[in-house]
C-alpha cells in the first residue's frame, strides 16, 4: 500500500501590531517605514466638520492627488488606500479640514510572516512536484492514493497564495478610515429689542465684517 508522509511545519504566532496613539487630538504621530521590510499601516481619524459632504469629497480628492483611491464611503465615514510614503502628509492636511477629536495609526510589520508563507509554498510544491513521479508503475489503488493527496497539496497551495496576496496588499497600500462628527453651526434668533437702534442692526453683516461667521 502506498502512502505519503507530509511533514507538518510549525509556524510561530504572528507579532501584535503596534499601535501609536495621539496623547492629544491636535498631536500629530508618525509612522516611519524601514527599508526592505513589508509593513501594514493603517490609520484612524475622527473629524468634527460642519459640511461632511463637501470634506469627504475634498479629502477623496487629495488622496487620488497623492495617488491613493477610496473603497468604501457613506454619511459617517470614508475609507481610503494610499501609498504608506504619503499617509503621514495626507494625515496632516486631512487634519486641518475638521476638528480632529482623535487620531490612531497602527503598524504591523508582516515580513517574516511573509517569509513563512513563501517557504510554506516551496515546500508544497516540491512535494506536489515529487508525488507526480510517483505515478509510473504504481497500481490502481496507489494510483488514487496519490491522486487524492494532490487534491489537498493544490487546495492548500491556493490557500497560502490567497494569505500572500492579501498580506502584500496590506503592505502595498497604508489603509485609512475617516469618520466624520457632525458640528451644527450656530442659527441667529432674532429678538426685538426695547432700543430702535438695535432692531435696524444686520446682524449677518455685522458678524461678516467682523469675522464670526
Amino acid at each position: 500500500m502506498f502512502s505519503v508522509l507530509l511533514s507538518l511545519i510549525c509556524l510561530c504566532a504572528p507579532a501584535a501590531p503596534t499601535t501609536i496613539a495621539s496623547p492629544t487630538p491636535d498631536a500629530a504621530p508618525e509612522v516611519e517605514i524601514t527599508p526592505g521590510r513589508a509593513t501594514a499601516l493603517s490609520a484612524d481619524l475622527i473629524l468634527k466638520v460642519i459640511h461632511p459632504d463637501q470634506i469627504r469629497a475634498e479629502l477623496m480628492k487629495l488622496a487620488q492627488e497623492m495617488g491613493g483611491f477610496h473603497t468604501a464611503l457613506n454619511n459617517q465615514s470614508l475609507r481610503l488606500k494610499l501609498p504608506p510614503t504619503r499617509l503621514n502628509e495626507f494625515l496632516r492636511q486631512a487634519s486641518t479640514h475638521g476638528l480632529v477629536m482623535q487620531k490612531t495609526l497602527q503598524r504591523a510589520d508582516l515580513t517574516e510572516e511573509i517569509a513563512r508563507e513563501e517557504g510554506r509554498l516551496r515546500s508544497k510544491a516540491k512535494i506536489f512536484k515529487k508525488l507526480r513521479t510517483f505515478f509510473d508503475g504504481s497500481n490502481l489503488h496507489a494510483t488514487l492514493e496519490i491522486e487524492r493527496n494532490m487534491r489537498t497539496l493544490v487546495q492548500e497551495i491556493e490557500q497560502i497564495k490567497g494569505a500572500l496576496r492579501v498580506q502584500r496588499e496590506r503592505a502595498r497600500w497604508a489603509a485609512v478610515t475617516v469618520q466624520f462628527q457632525f458640528r451644527a453651526k450656530a442659527k441667529i434668533t432674532y429678538v426685538h429689542s426695547p432700543f430702535d437702534w438695535l432692531n435696524t442692526v444686520d446682524l449677518p453683516r455685522f458678524q461678516r465684517e467682523f469675522g464670526r461667521d
